[in-house]
């Protein structure tokens, strides 16, 4: 019987390794949405204001006035569920994998699939608790 480093070494994987990659995962996801937020409504701005003509201010007062804090919590719970649920799959998928670049691969590919299915069934759940 073949002792991994691991092993040898008496690290317990999932403290070391798995742990700080699941919790990466949730903090990374919020500050992700958040980035690509203001980057959305920056870009907004820019098609509103530089091409179609509107006034910077009115922008402004009209997207306070369409977005409220119920969209931004909405957002925050969202972000924080999807991270932590695609967060654990891709973990556990990559811990159960075989230890070859075909092991790795199929591991990739049921880690894309499920994440994709299950993003879009959550999406669906969290939209219809927060209506």
């Amino acid at each position: 019987d073949q002792l991994t480093a691991m092993e040898v070494m008496a690290v317990d994987p999932m403290s070391y390794v798995a742990a700080p990659r699941y919790l990466g995962g949730i903090i990374a996801m919020p500050l992700l949405v958040a980035i690509f937020d203001v980057i959305g409504l920056y870009g907004a701005q820019l098609m509103g204001v530089q091409f179609l003509g509107v006034d910077r201010g009115t922008f402004w007062s009209q997207m306070q006035g369409a977005l409220g804090m119920r969209d931004v919590t909405e957002g925050i719970v969202k972000s924080l569920v999807f991270g932590a649920v695609l967060s654990l799959i891709a973990v556990n998928e990559g811990y159960h994998s075989e230890p070859t670049a075909e092991g790795v691969g199929l591991a990739t590919t049921r880690t894309v699939v499920v994440s994709s299915v299950l993003t879009l069934f959550l999406d669906y759940v969290l939209t219809a608790v927060f209506l």
